[in-house]
């Protein structure tokens, strides 16, 4: 533990000492499925709870969680997830399964060498400049809606860098359909948990459609439009428009199967852009609020990292060469990760007889990875609700078990955008700590809310004086 600054216990779920049954469990999980979590989930290893007919287990020890990611992951597949977010997602990188997957994956890939992610530095400063200009038109002080702000810088940052697109129409068509998803999540993802078939109404169903409509238009829209250019013109050429960037949205395009040599119809070329718009700038957003949040609580931290920030930089932009020296700053980063995990929660459906840590798991049973109770488990960490950085000094994160620490996920199926998240994270927090300060607005603490990124409940305004 670092001992130079006071024990700060931010907000946190405070979960039901017995599992939650009926109608209790039910209101419980739409109103926030994190509290459906019993007590138990933070202690022990394998939880086991019969929900009507269906076997529900919690898994948190590491060797349990990378059985199913890793090592028996044919046993367990993406269910419902897929059934909650394939409306919106279709069948991209996030909701497809087997050989559909992989080859979308090893499409996308090249985008995201680190090396070549370095060159996007100046893009993710910029996007945050755009935002502290927005700031500093506003009142000495003021009180920003910190979470809708970073959702439209981390947005900008992705259409600044792997999907450039002139039609601006995208992102408001983005931020109203995520508002619409957000707020019938709870439902969503009951209905999705329960296997029950989409065309059945639930609360917030006929806006939502509305929303996905609105969304996949424009983003079809400016697909077609990429095509029509490329056409014309080829890649790398100069157009009215400008120079027809080589970018992921090129990239999938010109993607074959390496087993049929097909390439990605315009559904499918759809379904995975709003796929890495949505997911490439949503769990981002989520990291750097809670961040942010967390920065404000704890004064001697800011201090801190300014310091690091000044030494680094010299006072300059941040640039790709002082990223790896930020170190304190990826330590807040990672610790604010582990109390405030941006996906807060996977679940698997078992899909073939097998054992766990000695239980008999039937076909049909919902397997959970309470990643948001993974990172606080009793046994694992050390104060584990306490705001401690120095849990990730070189030395400490070393000697946390793979599979004990999951913000990107973990397995084949970990986040292929990590590196790049990790990348823009560090480069936006240094450039806002660089130029503004952040306090807490009493009485306006954010609860943590799961609803599929994990948000801050009652919104996350901080006050905010640049420097």
């Amino acid at each position: 533990m670092n001992n130079a600054a006071p024990r700060l216990i931010p907000p946190r779920i405070q979960p039901p000492a017995k599992p939650l049954t009926g109608l209790a469990f039910l209101a419980a999980f739409v109103r926030n499925p994190l509290e459906v979590a019993p007590q138990a989930v933070y202690e022990q290893d394998l939880v086991v709870n019969q929900l009507g007919r269906v076997q529900r287990l919690w898994v948190t020890s590491p060797a349990l969680v990378k059985a199913v990611l890793l090592d028996e992951r044919e046993k367990f597949q993406k269910l419902s997830q897929i059934r909650l977010l394939a409306p919106l997602l279709g069948r991209g990188i996030l909701t497809s399964e087997g050989a559909e997957w992989k080859w979308q994956r090893q499409a996308s890939a090249p985008m995201f060498r680190h090396q070549d992610l370095l060159g996007f530095v100046p893009a993710f400063v910029r996007a945050t400049e755009s935002l502290l200009a927005k700031w500093r038109a506003a009142p000495e002080g003021a009180v920003q809606e910190v979470d809708r702000d970073m959702s439209r810088a981390t947005f900008d940052v992705i259409s600044a860098t792997l999907l450039p697109s002139a039609d601006r129409t995208v992102g408001a068509a983005v931020e109203e359909s995520m508002q619409l998803f957000q707020r019938a999540g709870g439902w969503g993802q009951l209905f999705a948990m329960a296997g029950a078939p989409a065309w059945l109404p639930r609360p917030g169903m006929i806006s939502g459609a509305r929303g996905t409509v609105m969304l996949r238009s424009a983003v079809t829209a400016m697909l077609r439009e990429r095509r029509a250019v490329e056409t014309r013109t080829g890649t790398g050429q100069d157009t009215a428009e400008g120079r027809v960037p080589d970018d992921l949205m090129h990239r999938l395009m010109q993607a074959r199967d390496p087993e049929t040599g097909q390439s990605m119809n315009d559904q499918q070329l759809v379904d995975n852009l709003l796929t890495f718009y949505l997911a490439g700038h949503e769990t981002t957003a989520r990291a750097l609020s809670w961040t942010l949040y967390l920065i404000a609580r704890s004064p001697q931290w800011a201090a801190i990292l300014k310091d690091e920030i000044a030494r680094v930089t010299g006072g300059e932009p941040v640039r790709s060469e002082h990223i790896e020296r930020l170190v304190l700053v990826q330590q807040v980063l990672k610790e604010s990760m582990r109390l405030y995990p941006p996906v807060p929660m996977l679940s698997r459906q078992c899909v073939a007889p097998t054992r766990l840590d000695g239980v008999e798991i039937e076909p049909g049973a919902t397997v959970v990875l309470p990643i948001y109770a993974i990172h606080r488990h009793t046994r694992r960490w050390e104060e584990p609700d306490v705001f401690d950085p120095g849990r990730f000094a070189r030395e400490n994160e070393a000697k946390i078990p793979r599979y004990q620490y999951l913000p990107f996920g973990a397995g084949p199926r970990i986040c292929i955008g990590m590196a790049f998240a990790m990348l823009e994270a560090t480069a936006m927090l240094a450039t806002l700590l660089q130029k503004a300060r952040f306090a807490p607005v009493p009485g306006r603490d954010p609860h943590p809310v799961a609803r599929v990124t994990l948000q801050p409940g009652g919104g996350l305004p901080l006050k905010v004086t640049l420097r």
